[in-house]
C-alpha cells in the first residue's frame, strides 16, 4: 500500500497554507456536500507542489489513521475531468450513506474528492457540471473497487474515459 499524494520536504518559510473547495461524501450525511480543504503550497513552485490535508476532513482518526489516495479520470458530457480521491478502509468505519444514495457500491468511511487541473496539481472545485462529474467518478470508482474489504492494494489511477 503506497500513498501517492506525499508532501515534499520544504522548509517552513517557503510554504503557505491556502483553502480550496472540495467535495466530501460523509458517511453520516445523506448527500455529498462542498467543503473547504486546507492545502499546503510551496511558494517556489506554487502550481506543482500542493498538498491537501485530507486527514483534517476525514473521520475515524483513531480507528484508521492511514489514508488511501488515487487519481480518477472520467469523461462527462464530452469533457474530461481529473480528481484526486482520498478514502480510508476499515471494517469498523460506518457505511457511507451518501455514496449509496448516488448509486455507488458500499464503502466504509468518508471520501474526500479534490479537483486536479492541467496547470496545477490541485485546484478549486467548481459547482454545477463538475459536481455531477464528481458524483459519477465516485460511483464508477466504488463499482471498480467493490468489494473493497477484500482488496490489499489500490492502483494509483483509474480511468473511465
Amino acid at each position: 500500500m503506497v500513498m501517492h499524494h506525499i508532501a515534499s520536504p520544504v522548509s517552513e518559510r517557503h510554504t503557505v497554507t491556502k483553502h480550496m473547495r472540495a467535495r466530501i461524501y460523509s458517511a453520516k450525511a445523506k448527500a455529498p456536500k462542498a467543503v473547504i480543504a486546507r492545502v499546503r503550497q510551496n511558494t517556489r513552485r506554487p502550481a506543482d507542489d500542493r498538498f491537501v490535508y485530507a486527514s483534517l476532513l476525514l473521520s475515524g482518526h483513531r480507528l484508521q489513521p492511514y489514508i488511501h489516495d488515487t487519481v480518477v479520470h472520467i469523461r462527462y458530457n464530452r469533457n474530461i475531468f481529473t480528481f484526486l480521491v482520498f478514502f480510508k478502509r476499515h471494517k469498523r468505519l460506518p457505511v457511507n450513506v451518501s455514496i449509496r444514495k448516488i448509486g455507488g457500491k458500499a464503502i466504509n468511511g468518508d471520501v474526500l474528492l479534490v479537483a486536479c487541473g492541467t496547470k496545477c496539481s490541485v485546484r478549486n472545485m467548481r459547482s454545477g457540471v463538475e459536481d455531477k462529474a464528481a458524483d459519477l467518478a465516485i460511483k464508477r470508482l466504488t463499482e471498480n473497487l467493490h468489494p473493497i474489504a477484500n482488496r490489499r492494494y489500490f492502483r494509483a489511477r483509474y480511468s473511465f474515459l
